[in-house]
């Protein structure tokens, strides 16, 4: 399971305060505690500075890279943004993210050609986001077949079925599962991840459906998600439903996080 951290978002008001401030202190401890706590990549969004957003990762991606040894997930709607951020990354970023709708195909695909990152890809397009599985599964494979005929290899495509906020579409996380599966079957050689806090926006005992969530993808297929590694429940229940199925070879991991958080 590839963890790509969560917490350096501008939507927290401790982070969009420290990015303004640009509290060193603060971003680096967010940074590397998640890094320790076993992200691959570091998820970094100024977008709730607005016209400050791209001052904000001139600052923060050459700090943030002098102490991390993980890549950083590049968080824009802006293409501009982006385009800086790139610029300013060294080795390969993960782009968050591209999208089936024309605009953001038009802006963003030249930078992709040009700096060649792995892609998020989301499962959305000009009529929103897809309403059944065959649809999602529709998108994912006409946005793998453009990718990679612009170079980008399929092992650096991430497929992003969408989960919603099950508190504003009861009925939206089966859709997810489902899409998660198809794709996951009909796209092996690509990856899929997901935003997996969204499902819980709006209510009450987030962590929990979080955590449920993620157990429920994971036995769909999930590869990667974004969520928060410093959540300790979640990360017991990660590990050991990876070694119920069958993803964790000797029990490795699992017999190691027992050890380190339990003994």
């Amino acid at each position: 399971m590839i963890i790509v951290g969560e917490r350096l978002n501008s939507t927290r008001k401790s982070v969009c305060d420290a990015f303004q401030a640009k509290d060193e202190k603060y971003i680096l401890e967010q940074a590397l505690q998640q890094e320790k706590a076993g992200a691959k990549y570091i998820d970094l969004n100024a977008a709730a500075l607005l016209d400050r957003e791209i001052e904000t990762f001139r600052w923060a991606i050459p700090l943030l890279q002098k102490k991390l040894t993980v890549p950083l997930s590049l968080d824009t709607p802006n293409p501009e943004a982006m385009e800086e951020a790139l610029k300013l990354h060294r080795g390969k970023a993960l782009l968050n993210s591209l999208s089936a709708e024309k605009k953001r195909k038009e802006k963003l695909l030249p930078l992709i050609q040009d700096f060649k990152p792995k892609v998020i890809v989301l499962c959305l397009d000009d009529d929103g986001v897809p309403k059944s599985s065959d649809q999602a599964l529709r998108l994912a494979e006409q946005m793998v077949n453009l990718l990679q005929k612009k170079g980008i290899n399929s092992g650096d495509i991430f497929i992003d079925p969408l989960v919603r906020p099950v508190g504003v579409e009861w009925d939206s996380s089966p859709i997810f599962l489902e899409s998660l599966e198809k794709i996951k079957l009909n796209l092996p050689e690509v990856k899929t991840i997901a935003g997996i806090s969204n499902v819980s926006f709006g209510l009450p005992q987030r962590k929990l459906l979080n955590r449920t969530l993620l157990l429920l993808a994971l036995e769909r297929g999930l590869d990667a998600a974004i969520c928060d590694p410093l959540d300790s429940e979640l990360q017991a229940s990660l590990v050991a439903c990876q070694a119920l199925l069958g993803k964790d070879r000797g029990l490795k991991n699992f017999l190691k996080f027992i050890r380190e958080h339990y003994q």
